[in-house]
């Protein structure tokens, strides 16, 4: 018995393709090892004070002190800085960094080759 070859469909159904969602801990991840970023609330403090960064992260559960000391020090630069509050834990933050410890608060120079200040636009 020969089998019948069947045609090839030429229309493809886009409706039930996935978009890909966000995914912050990856772009994180991207960004720690291609781009240029600092962690820790005395080095993101420091620095803010001297440079320019493009972004900050903080963490859900970041102190209260520090999260007022950051909209301070924003608040006196002429061009505020975009602060993101992360979703995840301190634990979470430092493991999306790859760390195994917490982090609190993350500057972020260059973003390398990740997408992490598409979070600018995604929140406004």
């Amino acid at each position: 018995m020969a089998r019948k070859k069947k045609k090839p469909e030429t229309s493809v159904d886009l409706s039930r393709k996935k978009k890909k969602a966000f995914d912050i801990d990856t772009n994180i991840k991207v960004a720690y090892k291609t781009g240029n970023i600092i962690y820790g609330k005395n080095q993101v403090l420091k620095s803010l004070r001297q440079k320019r960064f493009k972004m900050v992260l903080i963490a859900q559960n970041c102190p209260k002190e520090l999260e007022e000391q950051l909209s301070y020090y924003n608040s006196l630069l002429k061009d505020p800085i975009y602060i993101h509050k992360y979703p995840g834990s301190s634990w979470n933050l430092g493991l999306a960094c790859a760390k195994p410890y917490m982090i609190s608060v993350i500057g972020i120079f260059d973003e390398g080759d990740s997408d992490i200040l598409s979070l600018k636009t995604m929140n406004n």
